[in-house]
């Protein structure tokens, strides 16, 4: 519905019809600033911790892929052995309300991932154990973290994409770390990343990235 553009003067009357459209429209335009979001995607991602390869060439057969490349994804990192501890750490440098990371685990259906969120301001975020699906066979989403998307490779892999909800997305994310908890999941991580931010009135995002007083 568009409003006319009618300029009354001090003292006119306004139709209820017309104040109720008003208001509908004011309504319906803050529910959709409200609800806009941009989506950036982090690929070809570098960690200055963990062991990584590609996904073919060079990998070890329980992390062969037969293939380099699954849609963004050309790297993967993972923790050697019958090991625990820090699989990756991507620098993200950015608000995000929602994280999109790819995983997949050598013994799946096992809760076996810790992820961190460091903020700029010195707080963090650590999940709880989340759990993650085999790599060997496409199995059922099911209720525990369930994965949002899936790459197949030849050679019947897979890749999950799973979402994380960052709980404080007034603040800008430093880092993102994935850990592995489990000595027998052979969980990896994916070298793409993709956050949703809710795009924020332009006064309130300048506070938050420049500091300002309110």
């Amino acid at each position: 519905m568009v409003i006319e553009r009618k300029h009354k003067n001090p003292g006119d009357l306004i139709r209820s019809e017309e104040w109720n459209q008003i208001l509908d429209e004011l309504i319906d335009l803050r529910r959709h600033i409200d609800e806009m979001s941009s989506r950036d995607t982090l690929t070809s991602l570098e960690s200055p911790t963990g062991t990584s390869c590609g996904l073919c060439t060079g990998a070890p057969q329980d992390l062969n892929y037969e293939t380099e490349v699954m849609g963004q994804i050309t790297k993967q990192y993972y923790v050697g052995g019958a090991e625990v501890g820090e699989i990756c750490k991507f620098g993200i440098n950015n608000f995000a309300d929602i994280i999109y990371y790819w995983s997949a685990a050598t013994v799946g259906r096992e809760d076996v991932l810790k992820i961190t969120l460091e903020y700029t301001d010195g707080s963090n975020f650590t999940s709880d154990k989340l759990f993650i699906h085999p790599w060997s066979e496409l199995s059922r989403k099911g209720d525990k973290n369930p994965y949002v998307e899936y790459l197949l490779s030849p050679n019947r892999r897979v890749w999950y994409k799973y979402a994380l909800q960052n709980p404080h997305p007034d603040n800008e994310i430093h880092s993102i770390t994935f850990e592995d908890v489990s000595p027998n999941s052979g969980a990896r991580i994916a070298n793409v990343v993709q956050f949703v931010t809710r795009v924020m009135p332009l006064q309130a995002a300048i506070k938050g990235r420049l500091d300002l007083p309110k």
